[in-house]
């Protein structure tokens, strides 16, 4: 019986091996199968929407048929050990036992070891394959995750939850420490933000902390390397899918992204998003979004009592670090493409090999520098904090790097004495952040520079 055991193990390891190394058709059909099902909930005219369905549904066949492939060549692998045991034993097939409790052992210890074997990463990606395909699930689909936000307003109409005009949104140009302040504030009570444990059904939170609700865990220095420890529970800005969903990226060009407009829907659907954050009357709505600035006019014509703090920094410092993440995530996003895509889908288009430059719509644009040069990030802060210094509103305020620095609790203090928020402000140490320049740069364009940041500073 020994023979046979063995070529039942032999057969099912084969088996299982070989499913696991065709995962990645398994894969495709769960990702084309969630692309149908969004194709098919999609607003578009009936003419488009029949097109677009027939076009993922012929993506969605061939993924069936090579998974079918993938099934019946494993069956056929898996028979092999099998056959040739009954063929040198002269043993006929029918007289073989597979249901007995020691074949279904053997059987089951064969398919079961390929699985929890390690094998060679495909990818050196920190996210696992499993990870990203639910990413993708999640994160590729706008009228999936529009639908699954619709079920969540109903359950949130139930609680009679009341909307808040007054919220809070930190902004500006990348690595002016919008994050830092984010999450000062965030320490204060009475806040509550987007964090990483909503990723990636950052549309409906409540309906995936049913199944997903993650403890903090081990904090780690996220990717930027810039010192700020995350974990699950930390805040970060990913309230930008929402925005993207709503207007399915019609804002975003291939170089840029533009000022646009927000429909009333969509404000009344972004109050709805926050109640559905905080589930709590008492609680403000807190968001970083370096992208904000492009719809601050629309939503300001809605609401005069959201809170804009923007944050701005020495100009040269600024385009140096901006400079120099760029030169990083070009790498880091050669090496792991999903990086970007992950970048992708969020909005963050600060820098990498997907950076795109902000485009207001009545301030022309132009920029004839190199990426490679620091005047291109010197000339982007300049269109970018011209464009802010004209923003004249009481709740929009603006707050220099250094002076936050310096006198981070004096900051947050005047942020929250803004807000209706009063509680107790927690206990902040200054921090020292000093770049050396070694880069060169056009002189007159810093001179520029200067002069804008010397008015930001009135």
């Amino acid at each position: 019986m020994i023979f046979y055991y063995t070529a039942l193990f032999i057969g099912f390891f084969v088996l299982g091996l070989f499913l696991r190394l065709s995962r990645s058709v398994f894969h495709k059909l769960a990702e084309f199968t969630i692309s149908l099902l969004d194709a098919i909930l999609s607003n578009l005219d009936e003419d488009k929407k029949i097109k677009e369905v027939q076009k993922r549904t012929n993506k969605l066949m061939i993924a069936l048929f090579k998974v079918v492939g993938a099934i019946i060549i494993s069956l056929v692998l898996c028979s092999v050990p099998i056959v040739l045991y009954s063929i040198f034993t002269k043993t006929a097939y029918n007289d073989l036992d597979f249901s007995s409790f020691y074949p279904i052992l053997v059987l089951s210890a064969g398919a079961t070891v390929p699985f929890i074997i390690p094998l060679p990463k495909k990818n050196k990606s920190s996210y696992s394959e499993l990870s990203q395909l639910i990413h993708r699930m999640a994160l590729d689909n706008y009228n999936v995750a529009n639908k699954l936000f619709k079920k969540e307003i109903k359950k949130i109409k139930k609680k009679q939850l009341n909307e808040r005009q007054h919220f809070v949104i930190v902004s500006g140009l990348a690595r002016a420490g919008t994050t830092s302040l984010m999450n000062d504030i965030a320490k204060v009570q009475g806040f509550t933000s987007l964090s990483y444990a909503n990723m990636p059904f950052v549309m409906s939170p409540n309906i995936w902390r049913k199944f997903y609700n993650p403890k903090s865990g081990k904090l780690k220095e996220r990717s930027h390397k810039d010192g700020i420890k995350i974990g699950y529970d930390s805040n970060e800005a990913l309230e930008e899918f929402f925005f993207k969903a709503k207007a399915h990226d019609s804002f975003i060009q291939q170089d840029c992204l533009t000022e646009y407009e927000v429909s009333p829907e969509t404000y009344n659907d972004y109050l709805n998003y926050q109640t559905i954050i905080k589930l709590d009357d008492q609680k403000l709505y807190l968001a970083k979004n370096n992208n904000f600035i492009l719809r601050y006019k629309s939503l300001r014509a809605f609401n005069d009592d959201f809170l804009m703090v923007i944050m701005y920094r020495e100009p040269l410092a600024h385009a140096a670090s901006l400079f120099e993440k760029h030169k990083e995530y070009k790498e880091l996003q050669t090496k792991d493409p999903f990086v970007m895509e992950y970048m992708n889908w969020l909005g963050h288009h600060e820098f990498g090999l997907n950076q795109k430059f902000f485009k207001f719509q009545d301030s022309p644009y132009e920029n004839n520098y190199e990426k490679n040069s620091l005047n291109y990030w010197l000339k982007n802060w300049i269109y970018y904090y011209s464009y802010v210094i004209e923003i004249d509103h009481p709740n929009t305020i603006l707050i220099n790097y250094d002076d936050y620095c310096m006198s981070p609790e004096k900051v947050v203090g005047d942020v929250i004495s803004k807000t209706p928020i009063e509680a107790k402000l927690p206990e902040l140490k200054p921090f020292h952040n000093s770049r050396k320049i070694n880069l060169d740069y056009n002189e007159s364009l810093y001179e520029e520079a200067i002069r804008l940041f010397q008015k930001l500073n009135k």
